[in-house]
């Protein structure tokens, strides 16, 4: 009897649909598994043989025929077990034909207990956009199924309890769901920037980086407050909406990060990767691709501190993730593509002793060394940093007695400037200032004639190129708008033109 069951196969970080087709035929026992199916599935033959006897099912005697359709799609990973024994069991009549309305997902050990997968949440959204209304997955799975809305999902621990479901004769209830709950909390970071004193500068360009989705760089000697100030963006960003928490509950399913803590997706990403990362690390890699710190950090910040001591070959391959928002990897003939919509934030010495430009401090690098340890920053990258800024020692009257704004206060700055591109940008492709083309600019960014003539002065004075101009107005913009402005004044141009010109 031919049987039918559902399931699906990760790539990227999404799924595509796949439908387990069995049938047992007249000849020597024997299972065989077609359509496209990597080595990883084809052994798990003698894992599925193992798990039905042990759980007390007979295996059925005749050649199994086992066939994964779409054909034109490479099917990888331990999840097929589960609708493979499912097949099997449908077409031998040990499980009724109404499991084939259940899509299903797991990998079985030999005493058929039900391990937990990577990427069951996209799967299951992938399930039910194909029109399955029930599910069964593993129970260590269970809790990722919370954010999977209009569909059942049920999980089991053992193949035998997936059989006395299947069969009707056991109901499983779900855990109970506290994501509504999760999503009213308000998560923030316990690191405040009220705890940060002096540095209101660099806390001021922290705002209009985060305002409008900026990159930023900041460069210091030691002990000014660099880690700290970054530290505390995640205070001050706007709360994820559903669609955000979603896409990035997707990126952690796919990479194992859900199964024992959904916290993390209920606030805005923080990643902070060692300089000693690998190029796979940090924008993806592996056969098959699993998403790197890029992807990871996305809708969130990616924090990369001692920006001079990475490799220069990994901070290249920043390039295209700050242009694009995404990252593409090819693997065997299949394009992955990986969102990469992160805010960067960046915190680098001037020099290797850390002290070049430091007015309380003597430098200890030749001017050889400083050239050197500054060209690991390539110019290229440093064109798509859209803010540049330097932090100088703190002076002792300020941390004594200076004013220091606190999260709460710079978040409300963010909060209505988002707002105000929210209303700006609604109906069109973008949300953010830093996302505008030139010809946006022009349309929501147009700047006066007193400004026009500042810009021209500005062009010539500070060499700047046709790009760095673009980025000069998308910060205007956004320093317009954390003042609550409309219009983009000279004012605000001069200090979007600042943080271009700050050198490391």
């Amino acid at each position: 009897m031919l049987s039918r069951i559902w399931t699906g196969t990760i790539r990227g970080i999404d799924a595509a649909a796949v439908i387990v087709e069995t049938d047992i035929i007249r000849g020597l026992p024997s299972v065989e598994v077609i359509g496209h199916a990597e080595s990883s599935i084809r052994e798990a033959r003698e894992r599925i043989r193992a798990a039905i006897l042990n759980t007390g099912l007979a295996m059925p005697k005749g050649r199994i025929v086992i066939n994964l359709s779409p054909a034109d799609i490479v099917k990888r990973g331990s999840l097929f077990d589960l609708p493979i024994a499912a097949g099997i069991l449908v077409s031998s009549g040990q499980l009724p034909k109404s499991a084939e309305e259940v899509c299903m997902a797991g990998e079985l050990s030999l005493n058929g207990e039900l391990r937990g997968i990577k990427g069951v949440l996209p799967l299951l959204l992938k399930c039910r956009e194909n029109g399955c209304r029930k599910a069964l997955i593993p129970k260590a799975n269970q809790r990722e199924a919370a954010f999977i809305k209009d569909m059942q999902v049920t999980a089991v621990e053992t193949l035998g309890q997936a059989v006395e479901f299947l069969r009707g004769n056991a109901e499983y209830l779900p855990e109970a769901g506290d994501v509504d709950k999760l999503f009213s909390v308000n998560h923030e970071e316990g690191a405040d920037f009220a705890d940060i004193k002096g540095q209101e500068t660099a806390k001021r360009a922290l705002v209009i980086a985060a305002a409008g989705g900026h990159g930023i760089l900041m460069s210091g000697s030691p002990s000014t407050g660099k880690t700290m100030l970054a530290e505390c963006m995640p205070s001050i960003m706007p709360p994820l909406d559903p669609e955000d928490m979603l896409r990035t509950a997707c990126i952690y399913s796919v990479s194992g990060m859900l199964q024992e803590d959904l916290s993390c997706v209920f606030q805005r990403p923080f990643r902070r990767p060692h300089h000693r990362i690998t190029p796979a690390g940090m924008i993806g890699g592996g056969s098959p691709p699993l998403p790197g710190e890029v992807t990871l950090a996305s809708s969130g910040v990616l924090f990369l501190d001692e920006f001079g001591e990475f490799p220069r070959s990994v901070i290249d391959l920043l390039r295209q993730p700050l242009e694009t928002k995404e990252v593409r990897l090819t693997r065997a003939g299949e394009t992955y593509v990986f969102p990469a919509d992160f805010l960067l934030v960046a915190a680098t010495n001037p020099c290797r002793c850390g002290y070049y430009n430091d007015p309380f401090h003597t430098c200890r690098c030749t001017q050889t060394e400083i050239n050197r340890y500054q060209s690991r920053i390539s110019g290229p990258i440093m064109e798509r940093i859209d803010i540049h800024i330097n932090l100088t020692p703190v002076p002792y009257e300020d941390l004594k007695n200076g004013y220091s704004a606190s999260s709460a206060e710079m978040r409300e700055k963010v909060l209505q400037a988002r707002k105000m591109q929210e209303e700006r940008f609604r109906g069109s492709s973008i949300s953010l200032n830093s996302q505008m083309t030139g010809r946006q600019c022009s349309e929501y960014a147009g700047i006066d004639p007193a400004g026009q003539s500042f810009l021209a002065s500005a062009y010539d004075s500070f060499h700047l190129n046709p790009r760095s101009l673009l980025k000069v107005r998308r910060v205007a913009r956004t320093i317009a708008d954390v003042d609550g402005s409309e219009r983009v004044t000279e004012n605000h141009l001069a200090e979007a033109i600042q943080y271009r010109r700050t050198e490391l």
